[in-house]
């Protein structure tokens, strides 16, 4: 009898069976019509099986969607697509802030949106936070597909801002809105900070001109990565930088500005511009503000299509500067050259087997990394390099038997070997000595031609004519 009145209860309780569809509860209400089976309660919930991952390894042919709780891993687990999966529960993700509209940021103070530094902001689909700004405040900001996420706003001046924490921006269109409206303004002048913005982070305008991507101003380290740009200006740079990288991005639509700008007032350490595309018609690619002072600047394999100026402001012949294989910009080349035609000044040898400077006035014919004086190259360039030199002198015997040689000097000092020498002419004979060699050169390193006598036969020599070459 007692076995038969728990069979009843559990008869009570285990509702109706419609049309395969149970209902447990203990109100006796019925399943909901779209749930094979439906559980309601206030006080307990559901406890699927719980075994250690080799147990659930253990199970026969298990089939797609099968769960079991695994207490080796505490994890639900999942049998999909003929693998286990599973889902921790340690919350990894407890840090994002998922943005869909306005109501989901921090509420505006003024026009100033500010971010919780703990926080990485995913954006999902275009935000319209009109007509305020964003304060980074340090916190990343994100989003999916920079095609379909983006942030956006009419307010004047930058989209985003930040002063002096770092930034970190990836996979999110900015979209000024207005003619006052630019996409950044950052700024860190601790020279500590990172400002790191990349995998199509980019700058879009929607229908009016606007003021473009915007300015940053120092940073220990600004990078710009794969990211792509449309408006009508570039970024610009200023303030106290230690490092500038930018590569694979895509810089197109400038109409009154240039793509990459350093402005009067920057000191920078490093600049390396590489493999970027300058995809638009007239305007400026890289600029390079008087006032500005950089120490090492690199451009290697960037593509400037249409642009009717892809640098000003410096060259391939800068001496911060090294080019390399820039559409329409030379290859960075050192060389120098001067020369001395019909040299009235003579050049005195006291002592037999000494050199000494070849003098008399000289004129440069070219100075690329180099600077020129009277017989002397001065390299100018920021890199070492193996130069070729080339040295041709010529003069008439001042004496019957005299006999000279001619070798280069380096930062004064005479390197001996190799020389050119002459064997023993006569009296009022023509010559010339021709001397051809490598060396190796630094910054401010300096060359000149000197100038012995190998017998006692004479005291000064005019050297009329001197071509002094040296070239990368």
């Amino acid at each position: 009898m007692k076995k038969q009145f728990l069979f009843l209860a559990a008869i009570a309780v285990i509702n109706f069976c419609f049309a395969q569809n149970i209902g447990i509860n203990a109100t006796g209400a019925l399943p909901d019509s779209a749930a094979m089976l439906d559980i309601a309660s206030t006080t307990s919930g559901l406890l699927i099986p719980r075994m250690t991952t080799t147990q659930r390894n253990a199970i026969a042919a298990p089939t797609n969607g099968l769960q079991v709780y695994n207490t080796t891993t505490n994890t639900l687990d999942i049998y999909r697509t003929n693998h286990w999966e599973s889902a921790s529960f340690t919350n990894p993700a407890s840090s994002l802030v998922y943005v869909y509209s306005l109501a989901d940021l921090p509420t505006p103070s003024g026009s100033a949106i500010t971010l919780d530094a703990t926080k990485t902001y995913v954006f999902s689909g275009f935000v319209n936070i009109s007509p305020n700004y964003i304060n980074l405040n340090g916190a990343g900001i994100r989003g999916t597909d920079p095609s379909k996420d983006a942030v956006m706003s009419t307010v004047a001046g930058g989209v985003l801002r930040s002063s002096g924490l770092g930034v970190y921006i990836q996979s999110l269109t900015v979209l000024p809105l207005s003619g006052s409206s630019k996409a950044y303004d950052f700024s860190d002048a601790t020279g500590t900070q990172f400002c790191t913005i990349l995998s199509g982070a980019s700058v879009a305008e929607y229908g009016v001109p606007t003021l473009g991507v915007g300015q940053i101003s120092g940073f220990k380290t600004i990078t710009f990565i794969n990211t792509f740009w449309n408006c009508a200006d570039g970024l610009k740079v200023t303030g106290s930088v230690g490092r500038f990288a930018s590569s694979l991005n895509y810089i197109t639509g400038m109409t009154t500005g240039a793509g990459i700008e350093f402005l009067a007032g920057l000191t920078i350490q490093d600049i390396d511009i590489s493999n970027n595309y300058f995809i638009y018609t007239g305007q400026i690619g890289v600029k390079v503000n008087a006032g500005s002072t950089i120490t090492r600047g690199r451009m290697t394999t960037n593509m400037f299509n249409g642009v009717t100026t892809p640098i000003t402001g410096f060259n391939s012949y800068t001496p911060a500067w090294e080019m390399r294989q820039n559409t329409d910009i030379p290859n960075t080349r050192a060389f120098g050259s001067l020369y001395a035609n019909n040299n009235p000044t003579s050049t005195t040898l006291t002592t037999t087997s000494t050199f000494y400077k070849i003098a008399g006035t000289t004129t440069a014919s070219i100075t690329q990394r180099f600077t020129a004086s009277n017989n002397r190259l001065t390299y100018t360039g920021k890199e070492s390099i193996t130069a070729k030199v080339t040295a041709i002198i010529g003069a008439l015997a001042p004496a019957d038997a005299v006999d000279y040689s001619i070798a280069i000097a380096k930062n004064g000092v005479v390197i001996s070997n190799p020389n050119a020498s002459l064997a023993p002419g006569t009296y009022y004979q023509s010559f010339s000595l021709t001397l051809v060699t490598e060396i190796d050169i630094s910054t401010n390193d300096y060359l000149e031609v000197f100038i012995r006598k190998n017998n006692a036969n004479s005291t000064a020599l005019k050297v009329d004519e001197l071509q002094f070459r040296v070239s990368d």
